[in-house]
């Protein structure tokens, strides 16, 4: 059995917060998340609407919806004419930024898994773990600063599965050039291994709604790589190389890391209990004997209930809630009580 109150208006009000979700996702919960991965491309003879549906979508409305909505209005230099709604995502003017090509990889993210905008700085799309990534090396990624000469080793194979030997002319630069190297057991080197994880494979975006390759704004690397474009408040992931593009939308299973902004609902529920209410048990255990007397402890002077559960209920009597608390609290009689619950929708 239980007691019941009903409760006033001003005891029931909804704060809000916002839980910034951390997302990994790659291969079958991709598309089990509903997250769409397109493939635009330009009118390239061949590919022509309508001959060109691809996962129920054709290539070429892809590619100039995406064109209309955040391209049409570029001029390739930092500038745009302000006809359309570009969603631009920094208030910076960057040279280069917004450039489409002939192709185009979408990854477009349902709202229920990217909230209100993905977090900038948290995006990372990447080959799955059990891809080759010797298939998505660019040659000519990492370049000295001081030779200009490339330090990465040209690409094994490239992006559309063909097979390749390497170039020995594009091996890291010996340390040579620089440092004195020595043999073990002579006269100290000068030559220390260090690694500044410039040579990654991962697309990150810069916070500022342009996606470059991982590390590619160091000192020591080639100048910044734009490799496309992130519209944090729409969910959606645009590559605009078109090499990129072509692999992530078609030839690879990505992998795909970001953190969402989801706004959380509280409905927080003062429970106010007066220290003349609810002092004693309705718990069966109370009672002794066919004739439902009360135990001696339940007589005694000093007997004090204890609350372990709470049911909020609706208008129409029907249980819509409840709250467990983590050990039986006392019930007290000199003092009045307030128990809060809150319910996250």
């Amino acid at each position: 059995m239980s007691a019941y109150k009903k409760l006033n208006r001003q005891d029931v009000f909804v704060s809000d917060y916002v839980a910034r979700k951390q997302w990994q996702i790659s291969g079958s919960l991709i598309s089990s998340y509903g997250i769409e991965r397109l493939r635009g491309i330009s009118d390239i003879p061949g590919f022509s609407y309508p001959n060109d549906l691809r996962n129920g979508r054709h290539e070429e409305l892809v590619y100039s919806s995406i064109n209309h909505l955040f391209y049409q209005d570029s001029f390739g230099t930092g500038i745009y004419s302000g006809s359309r709604d570009l969603s631009l995502q920094t208030t910076l003017t960057l040279d280069n930024t917004r450039n489409i090509g002939s192709e185009v990889g979408v990854f477009s993210l349902p709202r229920s898994i990217y909230g209100t905008h993905i977090e900038p700085n948290t995006f990372v799309l990447k080959p799955s773990l059990d891809d080759d990534i010797d298939n998505y090396i660019v040659d000519g990624y990492c370049v000295d600063p001081i030779t200009g000469k490339n330090e990465y080793f040209q690409t094994i194979r490239s992006f559309l599965g063909g097979t390749l030997e390497p170039d020995p002319t594009d091996y890291l630069i010996s340390e040579s050039n620089y440092v004195e190297e020595t043999e073990i057991g002579t006269s100290p080197g000068q030559y220390i291994d260090i690694d500044k994880n410039q040579q990654r494979v991962e697309i990150i975006d810069d916070g500022e709604g342009a996606l470059i390759y991982s590390g590619s704004e160091l000192y020591y690397t080639k100048p910044r790589e734009v490799v496309g474009d992130i519209i944090y408040n729409q969910g959606i992931v645009v590559l605009t190389n078109t090499e990129v593009a072509r692999t992530y939308s078609t030839y690879i299973t990505p992998r795909l890391h970001w953190k969402s902004n989801q706004p959380i609902y509280t409905y927080n529920v003062h429970c106010k209990v007066k220290d003349s209410e609810y002092n004693f048990t309705y718990n069966p255990s109370a009672l002794s004997g066919s004739d439902g007397n009360l135990t001696s402890n339940a007589t005694n002077e000093n007997f004090t209930p204890y609350v372990t559960t709470i049911g909020l209920y609706n208008d129409a009597h029907e249980l819509v809630a409840v709250a467990k608390t983590n050990r039986p609290i006392p019930k007290s009689k000199n003092s009045d009580m307030t128990f809060v619950v809150k319910i996250d929708i």
